[in-house]
């Protein structure tokens, strides 16, 4: 019989591109603990099935909750998978949820559980990046959680990203095309720099707010620079053992497919490689965009000419590019 699990969930978030997978792969290379792949609950079944977090659930809404999180185990989120079709046992779900509680959440919890149960791990937690602008309802709702922040310098946000899309457009990769064409019309120089800004701002809001026993903003650079100190530092404070071969994380979900190989340990060179992969100008523009939250997240500015003209004319375009980008994420 499966029982529940202490409450004292994982979360990691932070903009996309910011190593958020990496993180996942590092955590779960413990031998206690294992993170789940991105469900996005907080910010889509838990909107739609407001009001029964935590209430008693109809056969309906048993029947699309049971459904939302066995998809999961068959596909990735963005790929709809078959609830049928996947490796999670319903009446398990079901009946370990029953123990937990009741409404959606409780769900969530024994998805969460679940998965690291199938990987032998008894410490379980989830990873989905956008689930840095829900920091305050999951620290709401689990006192005892602790939520990991990636943040990266957005330099390297905008040249991964750019380069990730075009990497999935040129390959044969299981993405569909529709997939492909939303990772393309996403990308948007001042979007993902004035998101970028906000995911820190909703960082440093949640320290304040939370304290930092419960928020834990990580860089990225840091990580993969100084990946010993970086991880001796995360695993104390999630009060974790340090152990050596959470340093053999493998390639997944890079722009770069050369970075490093499977299992062949962190790489420092992701790091700054966005220094020469973009121009001086589209340095300003990002710079110019994030203004003082840089150097609120530890990052100085390079000192390039700012070009005021593109400066314009990116403005001017960018209700158009972020209808783009609203309509392919729809």
């Amino acid at each position: 019989k499966i029982e529940a699990s202490p409450k004292s969930m994982i979360f990691i978030v932070g903009t996309s591109r910011s190593g958020t997978t990496l993180m996942r792969q590092i955590l779960s290379k413990h031998s206690n603990v294992y993170i789940s792949k991105e469900t996005h609950y907080f910010e889509d079944l838990r909107v739609k099935m407001a009001g029964r977090e935590q209430k008693p659930l109809s056969p309906q809404e048993t029947q699309v909750t049971e459904d939302y999180f066995l998809a999961l185990t068959h596909k990735t989120y963005e790929a709809k998978g078959d609830p049928e079709q996947g490796w999670m046992n319903r009446m398990e779900l079901r009946s370990l949820a029953q123990q937990i509680g009741c409404g959606t959440d409780s769900y969530f919890e024994a998805y969460c559980q679940l998965c690291a149960q199938n990987k032998n791990k008894t410490i379980f937690g989830e990873k989905t990046p956008r689930h840095i602008f829900k920091i305050a309802e999951i620290l709401n709702r689990y006192p005892d959680a602790k939520v990991i922040c990636m943040v990266r310098n957005p330099g390297g946000v905008i040249a991964s990203y750019r380069d990730f899309w075009k990497s999935q457009w040129r390959s044969d990769s299981s993405k569909s095309l529709r997939e492909k064409q939303r990772i393309k019309n996403s990308y948007n120089l001042i979007i993902i720099s004035l998101i970028w800004k906000a995911a820190l701002n909703a960082a440093l809001k949640a320290r304040d707010q939370f304290g930092e026993s419960r928020v834990y903003i990580q860089q990225f650079e840091n990580l993969v620079t100084c990946p010993e100190t970086s991880l001796k530092s995360l695993t104390n404070w999630l009060s974790l053992d340090y152990e050596p071969s959470m340093h053999t994380v493998g390639l997944v979900n890079s722009s770069y497919s050369n970075s490093w190989s499977n299992g062949s340990g962190l790489s420092s060179e992701p790091a700054y490689r966005w220094q020469e992969k973009l121009s001086d100008a589209e340095i300003a523009i990002f710079q110019f965009c994030c203004g003082q939250q840089l150097l609120k997240a530890g990052y100085s500015k390079k000192p390039v000419r700012l070009p005021v003209f593109l400066i314009i004319w990116l403005w001017i375009t960018l209700p158009f590019t972020g209808l783009r980008a609203l309509l392919a994420n729809s």
